[in-house]
């Protein structure tokens, strides 16, 4: 909240609107640290080092190749152009559907809905040749062979009879228990070391859970199965006993996978494998992507090398893997006495290309567990044992102990024969007053009754038919006196295990999924944030060792990676100018420079309706210097009204609301609220704290569900020291909120300029990161927004809920997609849209074919609906994608921006993408600072570009995609993902602030883009007044 409603400027006396969220990337890192995401990657905000200046692209190219930067790969090249010269050429088979198909799963419509091809390379900017964050492979082998492997742990037959004594049962025969973690590792190990025994040559990668790839066929038994034994802890004689199941093989030909990717013509051998175009076999046409377990078994392999590092490598996920050898890459973020650290490492996939195997390496950054000795931790966070009565010290324990439970620890211990071993465990918390009610059995252990978190004097257990403090249990068995830090239990809350934090020590590489304080967020993004010099010479540098890029595990298996990054041939397109209003109200040009523009004398191109009625509330804790008087915000007033937005300079005086230091009751915002619908208020400008999130969702959720007023909600302390600039920021919104329309394309083009065209986007969001004890139906929320004329100045939105995780769109859809249908018309003298061109946001390449057999016929449905039969809309659907791996790195030093980034409107459709299908890489942003990440585009379905355009469809569509980021109406920049998506995002952001439950919900599995609004069938509905405004922005 507190982002979205802040503005930087340049410079005080000009008027450039750059919001939070779009200064660079930065708060895209802010928002996946927020939302409990592991994983961060580099974004686009980092203060660049002043010896990254004008050389440091010269020097980068000269360390990756030693020489000159070489050009694009020929050969693939020529294969490109082929492979879309070869493309069945018709342009109408590119309208892929027959209208009225309305039946969901109808076998012909889905024969008919296909991925399009490609129908031509762009060709339109100036060209530019850059390096791409992608290695070429070579491989040698003809076939893998893939197993599955299926692990169980024999429990000791005297441990099932132990635990069936006294019960006047039979003992029964113990189960199998499954196995995990770092025992599951060294079972693996084991299996792979009986394999090899009698058969060197064997090649063998696996990914230490269920898979096994080999290069031969795996000398087994007839059952299949194995036992093998692992020592209980490290220096015991003792062993643990596992059987595992070795099923398989599944026979993986490569020669199948190069006969496609090597294939132009689209003849027999494409069209048998799933090449689009007009003789592809329909039964695989929505197959994608190809050759999946191919794919997946190449990452097994890849993965292999770092995985089986495990003391060195801590392997998160599939593809991401952080070295902490001698320390790591890390920096703290213990600021908020959390012991957490950031860490830096690489992400790796491999991906098909045209002719080609390339490996995608990147940089990313997660967040993990502080590593090392527990007394050492809890001595340097001020973390000692805790009397009731003492708040600080049981803060101090509080904040450290949340991220305790499931740890895995290096245990000292004595065993039954004297020697001494360390044991790999898992910490169950930190020993608690509390803690004390679940002890079982008559003889349960005690705990002090003054402590709230004790220590070792603190706790007594039951040994030798007496009770023992655990501070004398280990000064007699270890000659060693524990110090006062809170106890660690190791085992379990009914039967604890008591071990003094000197024993303890925290394994290093644990990931953390955390929602990360505002003084976390920005260390990480300081640390995660760099620039394209600093990434991609660790990609080519520490990223190689990491990855294992040069090693063993690669040459074994015949694989050799490229030494040097892939270069690709991009294009600049140029920025199209926006359209204002001058001082005499007449429409004038302003020309972006370096994808923004300034609004210095210029007002809003159309504004909305005039504000009679609005008032202002000051919610920021009491203290004098916060107060912002009333006089600021009328003073915000008489800017809005220079901008030509029309607005009351006088507020309608607001009653006092009860206000405590931790803000107001929400009986006294009801009431407020009440108040304001009373006085027919239109708006409300609220003042909040700079992090006061939980009274942000009661403001949103009174104004745009309960009472239908629009609330824009400002951080007090901007508020007092406002400029024009951030006045201008706050304006844009309430205008936008008003039905206006801040700026448009200067000239029109296409079919923006017939103003026949609806823009649609939508979204889903899913719980993720709920706590501990939360339902697990919590609902997936689903968004959508749409244009409502050519201004494409508007974008109503509807909302509504539905099944947890459900990542396909319901029947609700056809509903939602028709009322965005009645807009429209309601808006265009009562005609309808001719094309509809539908942008979905972060939808996964496997769940492509999902859109176009789940969704698109509910959106048929929505058109026949309101259509004559005979003249059904023309659709297009494209996937934009902004959390994917791809970067690209300038190579030369010319007419580069300050930050050394690839130059804004940058278009790459080829060199790392497949020929044949219909995709391309788009930096329509400037980032301020740090490395781009382009939006990434594929075309699902075509009805209208290739139709109307023919063979200059690609080049049409992308400047449409690159023109449309031009158009996000509350900032005077382009921004990096198209405007559909944009708001969509933000939408579903609003949808979570009536849901205060729903939080931390992440979209990184999001199906869809969209936005929120109008809550059709979900229980927290935005007010009928408000339903077709963007109240959301």
């Amino acid at each position: 909240m507190a982002a979205s409603e802040a503005a930087e400027v340049a410079e005080t006396e000009d008027v450039v609107v750059v919001e939070d969220e779009e200064i660079s990337e930065a708060a895209a890192t802010l928002e996946a640290v927020a939302e409990g995401l592991t994983m961060v990657e580099e974004e686009d905000e980092v203060v660049v080092a002043a010896e990254e200046g004008d050389s440091a692209i010269s020097r980068l190219s000269l360390r990756i190749t030693g020489g000159a930067v070489p050009q694009p790969d020929p050969a693939t090249t020529k294969l490109e152009n082929e492979t879309v010269k070869n493309q069945a050429p018709s342009s109408t088979q590119q309208l892929v559907s027959k209208m009225g198909k309305l039946e969901l799963g109808d076998k012909k419509s889905q024969e008919e809905d296909k991925f399009p091809a490609r129908p031509a390379f762009g060709t339109r900017g100036n060209p530019v040749t850059l390096w791409a964050n992608y290695y070429g492979i070579t491989t040698k082998f003809p076939t893998l062979y893939k197993y599955t492997i299926t692990v169980k742990e024999i429990v000791a037959e005297e441990e099932g009879v132990a635990k069936s004594k006294g019960k006047g049962k039979q003992p029964k025969q113990p189960k199998p228990r499954d196995v995990k973690g770092r025992k599951l590792h060294l079972v693996i190990c084991e299996v792979l070391k009986q394999l090899t025994k009698n058969n060197k040559s064997l090649v063998i990668a696996t990914e230490f859970k269920s898979q096994l790839v080999s290069l031969q066929k795996l000398p087994l038994e007839n059952d299949n199965t194995l036992r093998v034994s692992v020592a209980m802890a490290e220096g015991s004689d003792k062993m643990d006993v596992f059987e595992v199941e070795i099923h398989g093989p599944n026979e993986i030909r490569m020669n199948d996978l190069f006969e496609y990717l090597n294939s132009s013509t689209g003849g027999t051998s494409a069209k048998r494998l799933g090449a689009p175009g007009d003789d592809q076999d329909p039964a695989i046409a929505l197959d994608f992507p190809k050759f999946p377990d191919v794919v997946d078994c190449l990452n097994v392999i890849f993965g292999y090398g770092p995985r089986s590092n495990i003391d060195n490598i801590s392997a998160v996920g599939r593809s991401r893997f952080f070295s902490f050898k001698n320390g790591g890459i890390t920096a703290d973020l213990t600021a908020n006495g959390r012991a957490l650290i950031a860490a830096r490492g690489f992400f790796q996939s491999v991906r098909l290309g045209t002719g080609r195997l390339l490996l995608n390496a990147n940089v990313t950054h997660g967040i993990f567990k502080v590593a090392g000795k527990c007394d050492e931790i809890f001595r340097n966070f001020n973390v000692y044992a805790a009397l009731a009565s003492d708040a600080r010290a049981k803060r101090n324990v509080n904040l450290i102990s949340k991220f305790l439970p499931k740890t895995r620890v290096w245990v000292t211990m004595k065993i039954s024969d004297g020697k001494m071993v360390k044991r790999s465990k898992a910490i169950f918390g930190v020993v608690r007053a509390s803690h004390a009610r679940a002890f079982a059995g008559p003889n349960a252990p005690r705990i002090d009754g003054d402590w709230e978190y004790p220590g070792p004097k603190n706790v007594s257990f039951h040994i030798d038919n007496r009770y023992v403090t655990v501070f004398d249990y280990y000064r007699s068995k270890y000659n060693f006196q524990p110090g006062n830090y809170p106890l660690l239990n190791l085992g379990t809350a009914s039967n604890p295990t008591f071990v003094p934090a000197e024993f303890v020590e925290i394994q290093p590489g644990q990931s953390v999924k955390a929602k990360l304080t505002s003084r976390e967020s920005t260390e990480m993004v300081n640390f995660a944030c760099r620039s394209p010099y600093a990434n991609a010479l660790s990609i080519t540098t520490d990223g190689r060792e990491t990855l294992g890029l040069d090693g063993e595990v690669l040459k074994k298996f015949g694989i050799a990676v490229d030494k040097n990054l892939l270069t690709v041939q991009g294009r600049v397109l140029p920025a199209p100018a926006v359209a204002y209003l001058d001082s005499k109200r007449k429409e004038t040009e302003v020309r972006p420079f370096g994808a923004s523009w300034n609004m210095k004398n210029i007002k809003v191109f159309k504004p909305g309706k005039p504000i009679q009625r609005w008032t202002f509330v000051n919610l920021v804790p009491q203290k004098p210097e916060n107060v912002v008087p009333v006089s600021k915000a009328e003073e915000f007033a008489a800017f809005m009204n220079t901008m030509d937005i029309k607005i009351a300079n006088k507020i309608v005086p607001a009653p006092t609301l009860v206000i405590s230091s931790t803000g107001f009751t929400k009986g006294s915002a009801n009431e407020f609220f009440k108040w304001a619908k009373g006085q027919n208020i239109e708006f409300i400008l609220v003042a909040l704290g700079s992090t006061d999130t939980a009274m942000y969702s009661a403001v949103k959720m009174l104004g745009d569900c309960t009472y239908g007023i629009h609330t824009s909600c400002v951080q007090g302390t901007k508020l007092l020291n406002a400029n024009p600039g951030y006045y201008a920021n706050v304006a844009l919104k309430w205008n936008l909120k008003a039905g206006g329309v801040n700026h448009k394309l200067r000239h029109e083009f296409g079919i923006i300029k017939e103003g026949k065209t609806m823009v649609v986007g939508y979204d889903v969001t899913h719980p993720t990161n709920l706590p501990t004890g939360a339902s697990d139906d919590m609902p997936s929320l689903v968004g959508l927004v749409a244009t409502v004329d050519k201004d494409m100045g508007q974008w109503p939105s509807i909302s509504w809920e539905q099944s947890s995780k459900q990542e396909m769109l319901d029947e609700v859809l056809t509903e939602a997609f028709k009322s965005r249908l009645e807009l429209w018309k309601k808006h265009n003298k009562n005609q309808l849209p001719e094309n509809i061109v539908i942008f979905r946001d972060g939808v996964s390449e496997g769940q492509f074919a999902q859109v176009l057999q789940k969704e698109l016929p509910r959106m048929r449905i929505a058109c026949n609906s309101m259509y004559p039969k005979n003249q059904q809309p023309k659709l297009t659907i494209v996937v934009s994608v902004k959390r994917h791996q791809t970067r690209f790195y300038p190579t030369t030093e010319d007419n580069l921006p300050n930050n050394r980034n690839i130059q804004n409107g940058t278009v790459v459709d080829r060199g790392v993408t497949q020929a044949r299908y219909w995709d391309f890489f788009l930096t329509a942003h400037a980032s301020i600072k740090g490395t781009a990440r382009p939006a990434h585009y594929t075309v699902l379905l075509d009805e209208i570009f290739r139709a109307k355009h023919k063979g200059e469809a690609a080049n049409e569509l992308e400047k449409f995609t690159h023109e449309l980021c031009y158009l996000y109406g509350r900032a005077t920049k382009a921004v990096s993902i198209c405007p559909p998506a944009y708001y969509a995002d933000i939408v579903c952001t609003r949808a979570r602030a009536y849901r205060p439950e729903l939080a931390d919900i992440s979209d990184t599995d999001s199906v869809v883009t969209g936005g929120a609004g109008s809550s059709v069938g979900g229980s927290k509905q935005v007010h009928e007044a408000l339903k077709n405004s963007m109240y959301y922005i």
